[in-house]
């Protein structure tokens, strides 16, 4: 008995930080594979194209380990594909990428993509070009117009500067959702628990990721289904001078437990001060508890 595959609605893009306009286009393809009768899906790339292309990291919104269940989970397709991109993929033709690859080897049945979407090699590839190669093949295409924010287009670089510069608040507005930090939390210096008395959970910075200003945030900490206030920092600890990694370390409001080994989600809401040396253990004491009192007036009546 020949196994008939189901036809995929696919969106095209690398879905990082998986902003506004990313489910835009995941919401389409939602929608075109009720239509069809199939199967809703991501295509997109293990590592970031620019990375290879251009031969430098590329900081993300989502760290690797995480892309493909935050995809899931804020666009609600059935399935995300990862295709890898290599010298291979940066020269594989335009007309090849859609007829060999997404149609002959995944099946679309349906393809939706953003006005400004290129792929194939050299990025010859573009909307009006998958218009027409679609049509050819009798399958549907969706080109998505920019999705906007106060007048500004809805973009990963431009979210990116916003969370160079601090801006939570601002981030959040065009990803649709907190800028979030997920990791396994591990064995710190216990600085927080043995010198200051505040007990704190480490996570280790993920290397690939876009980090904010070193400093203090009230952030919300999400684990196995419950969320936390915080106050969090985010640095190297200036004032024990160990030399240290950077860590991110959440202060954890009204919650007592281990959760050494477990997954969080650290959600940055609010930038409240940047990391500085104190010149006593007392003072940064008082720095801490006034950051406790910020995080609580925050979220107060949540």
């Amino acid at each position: 008995m020949i196994e008939v595959t189901k036809p995929r609605a696919i969106a095209l893009g690398y879905f990082d930080g998986v902003h506004l306009g990313h489910r835009a286009l995941m919401q389409k393809a939602v929608e075109r594979a009720k239509q069809i009768g199939g199967t809703s899906a991501v295509f997109t790339f293990d590592v970031h194209p620019d990375s290879v292309v251009m031969g430098r990291q590329v900081p993300l919104l989502t760290a690797n380990a995480y892309r493909r269940e935050e995809i899931k989970q804020l666009g609600g397709v059935d399935e995300v594909i990862f295709g890898h991109f290599d010298e291979r993929m940066q020269h594989m033709d335009w007309r090849d990428f859609i007829h060999k690859l997404l149609i002959g080897q995944f099946h679309a049945g349906w393809i939706i993509s953003g006005r400004n979407n290129r792929f194939g090699y050299k990025g010859q590839g573009n909307a009006e070009g998958m218009a027409v190669e679609c049509e050819k093949a009798g399958i549907g295409y969706d080109c998505i117009e920019d999705v906007k924010v106060d007048g500004i287009v809805v973009s990963s670089t431009y979210i990116r500067q916003l969370i160079a510069q601090g801006d939570m608040e601002g981030a959040a507005k065009f990803l649709g959702h907190p800028y979030t930090v997920t990791g396994i939390v591990e064995h710190g210096r216990r600085v927080g628990t043995s010198v200051l008395g505040v007990p704190t959970v480490n996570l280790r910075l993920p290397a690939e990721m876009a980090l904010p200003p070193y400093g203090v945030y009230a952030t919300r900490v999400l684990v196995d289904g419950k969320s936390y206030i915080a106050a969090t920092n985010i640095g190297v600890k200036p004032t024990f001078l160990d030399g240290g990694a950077p860590t991110i370390e959440p202060h954890l409001l009204d919650f007592s437990g281990d959760l050494y080994g477990r997954m969080i989600h650290v959600e940055l809401h609010k930038f409240l001060r940047p990391e500085m040396q104190f010149e006593s253990v007392e003072a940064l004491k008082n720095a801490i508890d006034e950051n406790v009192r910020q995080t609580r007036e925050l979220f107060a009546g949540e």
